[in-house]
């Protein structure tokens, strides 16, 4: 595919994506666990360990709803997962203890994602209000995100970018 570049160049993307990555050490911001949760990323061992664990929770919340019968075992691996993250931030950050767990942060986000989706390609008319009601709720978890990950790291988490090829 031809690209047009500012200096008249051509440029040809790659046929997969180009990710920016940052280091390990800092925590995946708000966009990276939305597209986390819907399955965009976080499938890759290269991929940051927060944002895999991540998927494997929206992933088990879908089961969940899925196989009710299945709960204990879902929510015992959630919870494995849960204590992974904040292992993972306890050894990534020189703060003291946080009051609040950032994994159960994340399972929360991630059982809100999967909620509004259900919500949004299942009501009748996408202007119900528990449609908007749900989107509010995780949009407010993102936030609340960021701000714990500024609290608990002392940095404003910022996206990295994803540039996708055709």
């Amino acid at each position: 595919m031809y690209v047009p570049q500012p200096d008249g160049r051509a440029q040809t993307p790659s046929s997969g994506p180009v990710v920016m990555r940052r280091p390990a050490s800092t925590p995946p911001d708000w966009h990276e666990l939305l597209a986390a949760f819907c399955g965009h990323i976080g499938d890759q061992p290269e991929d940051h360990p927060v944002t895999r664990w991540a998927r494997a929770l929206a992933e088990l919340h879908l089961a969940r709803r899925e196989q009710p019968l299945h709960a204990a075992e879902i929510d015992c691996r959630r919870n494995e997962l849960v204590a992974r993250i904040d292992d993972w931030i306890g050894a990534n950050t020189t703060r003291g203890p946080r009051s609040e767990s950032l994994g159960a942060v994340v399972d929360g986000m991630a059982a809100a994602q999967v909620r509004a989706t259900h919500l949004l390609r299942s009501v009748d008319d996408v202007t119900d209000e528990r449609v908007h009601a749900a989107w509010f709720l995780l949009a407010s978890m993102a936030d609340g995100w960021t701000d714990l990950v500024e609290q608990a790291f002392g940095i404003r988490p910022t996206a990295r970018r994803i540039v996708r090829g055709a």
